[in-house]
């Protein structure tokens, strides 16, 4: 076994071991009982999606809308992360954005706030609860509670059995919907809004590009540092795609640093650190190239061409998090995805663009 792997498990352990210490503690009985007549009695909704995945939140942009369509009078709340709140700040599904941090006094801060709105409906998409997800929930106290695979806990009155690893993520949301008695979602595209302004800066950057045969954006980072792609690929799809300007996304310090380790002359940075700056020049890009999964979801929220890479040996996280459009390419890339050939990704680059 890999010190990674090892690593893997043991944090998996702990985290089991939390969270019965949080089922022992806070795992009270809801003893009120959903039907489909109280439907019209929701008012307040909130949804759980403190995890801070930026990924994970474009998917769920999915049940705000379409909940909010079933129930237009609800105000929906949403417990987001730092920076997967950004996500959702233009979304006019939305009534609140709580921002949520790591930490015991944030967890217990934002349940006795909630607590005090009388919260209707609770809707946790995770597949597993924490000890600060079951603290959170004891605290808001919600007359409906919806999780998935909650039958072992008493705060949860209102959820459903399913294999959320063979499914993918839009089939959760699905799932949801029938639990709450609700019609299934016709529309399943992801929401992303980016503002109009930030377009036209984006063309009038580009405009000033070198390159006239097109635009890349170029996402080189993942989560883990297995899954991003490495300076000798950049280097060589450059000069492959180099009647292209290519648009590194991600954070100023580390895209300028690669690009100077780089130094090839179609290769540029976006021209201000901030989130919606990269999803303004993903919106007007030609293609995205990515490893990651969050602009993978971007960009089929925006319609966009994508080469999307995945790891090749982990089938179920593609069954689940693969990408939502007819307009994306996926590439199998081994457990480290520096090795992928760049010639692989050059091909279905041209092919696509």
């Amino acid at each position: 076994m890999t010190f990674r792997e090892w690593n893997r498990r043991k944090n998996l352990y702990l985290r089991g071991l939390k969270a019965k210490a949080g089922k022992f503690l806070f795992d009270k009985k809801n003893k009120n009982r959903f039907t489909p007549h109280q439907l019209k009695t929701i008012k307040k909704i909130v949804f759980l999606r403190n995890d801070n995945k930026l990924g994970d939140m474009i998917v769920n942009t999915v049940a705000f809308r379409e909940i909010k369509k079933a129930l237009p009078k609800a105000e929906i709340t949403v417990i987001a992360g730092p920076a997967s709140a950004q996500i959702i700040e233009n979304n006019r599904n939305i009534s609140q954005i709580i921002i949520c941090k790591k930490g015991l006094w944030p967890i217990i801060k934002t349940g006795l706030a909630l607590r005090r709105q009388n919260i209707d409906l609770y809707i946790d998409m995770d597949k597993h609860p924490t000890f600060d997800t079951l603290l959170l929930l004891r605290l808001i106290n919600p007359r409906f509670a919806f999780g998935f695979n909650r039958g072992e806990f008493k705060s949860y009155n209102l959820g459903c059995t399913f294999d959320l690893d063979g499914s993918h993520i839009t089939a959760w949301h699905q799932a949801m919907f029938r639990t709450l008695r609700l019609e299934k979602p016709q529309n399943i595209s992801y929401d992303l809004f980016v503002p109009n302004a930030l377009k036209k800066e984006v063309l009038k950057y580009f405009s000033k590009l070198p390159h006239k045969k097109g635009n890349i954006a170029l996402n080189a980072f993942a989560a883990s540092k297995h899954r991003c792609l490495g300076e000798t690929q950049i280097k060589a799809l450059c000069a492959a795609l180099d009647k292209y300007n290519i648009i590194l996304l991600g954070q100023h310090a580390k895209t300028e640093a690669l690009a100077n380790r780089i130094q090839a002359n179609n290769l540029f940075i976006t021209p201000q650190d901030n989130l919606f700056m990269n999803f303004a020049i993903l919106a007007v890009s030609d293609l995205l190239i990515t490893p990651d999964t969050a602009f993978v979801h971007a960009a089929a929220a925006l319609d966009k061409k994508q080469i999307c890479i995945y790891k090749a040996s982990d089938k179920a996280n593609q069954k689940v998090w693969a990408p939502l459009s007819d307009k994306a390419t996926i590439l199998q890339a081994p457990d480290e995805f520096s090795e992928l050939p760049w010639e692989e990704i050059a091909k279905a680059t041209l092919q696509k663009i």
